[in-house]
């Protein structure tokens, strides 16, 4: 094989990667987690590992499901990027869940909703959100409008739980996503096909 025809090779290997590496702010950049974990409560939580690295999980309240829980752990003195958003359709235009920080160290403040002894909460509201931002991700052709990001200095270690809920009692599609570090492995990007479709299926796009 010539010099030339290997780095052509190369590059066409490389193409997937350079597309998502293109987007840095994309959700694509977010290593997707796709489980069948209940994520109900904190006994069905999906758990997450490395929470420094971007990770989303994409699902719906429904009046069976009224919150999605996520589960991870995190060492001492560690800052924890968060975001909600929903895919743009029609329906949820006025969707505004909110996202409740469940853990040790917060404010022992009344929940929403029942929570694991010793621990506190940090609820994060976008029911004012008027205008969310909207983001086109390139590679997945979806389309989503993110209501609230946030970065939260954890000062104890231990378990912490992310949780949707609609204090409105609305029912819709949504994701959530911790860390921002970029992560891929080589099985990632087999994943990718896969994933996209995934993706476009739940935003509903044909």
């Amino acid at each position: 094989m010539s010099f030339s025809r290997h780095i052509l090779r190369l590059g066409v290997l490389l193409l997937p990667a350079a597309a998502v590496m293109c987007f840095p702010h994309a959700a694509c950049a977010h290593r997707p987690v796709f489980t069948k974990d209940a994520a109900k409560d904190p006994e069905t939580a999906i758990l997450l590992t490395e929470p420094q690295v971007s990770q989303v999980v994409y699902r719906e309240i429904t009046d069976k499901a009224p919150q999605i829980w996520l589960g991870f752990s995190v060492p001492k003195d560690f800052e924890l990027y968060i975001q909600i958003g929903v895919p743009v359709m029609d329906r949820l235009k006025k969707f505004r869940p909110s996202m409740v920080l469940v853990g040790p160290g917060l404010p022992k403040k009344d929940a929403p909703f029942k929570i694991p002894k010793d621990m506190g909460t940090r609820i994060l509201a976008t029911n004012e959100v008027k205008k969310p931002r909207f983001f086109h991700e390139h590679f997945t052709g979806t389309d989503s409008w993110i209501l609230r990001s946030e970065t939260i200095a954890l000062s104890e270690p231990g378990r912490y739980y992310l949780v949707a809920f609609s204090p409105d009692k609305q029912t819709g599609k949504l994701w959530l996503s911790i860390g921002k570090k970029e992560s891929f492995t080589a099985e990632d990007w087999k994943q990718f096909p896969t994933w996209r479709k995934l993706i476009r299926a739940f935003h509903e796009v044909k």
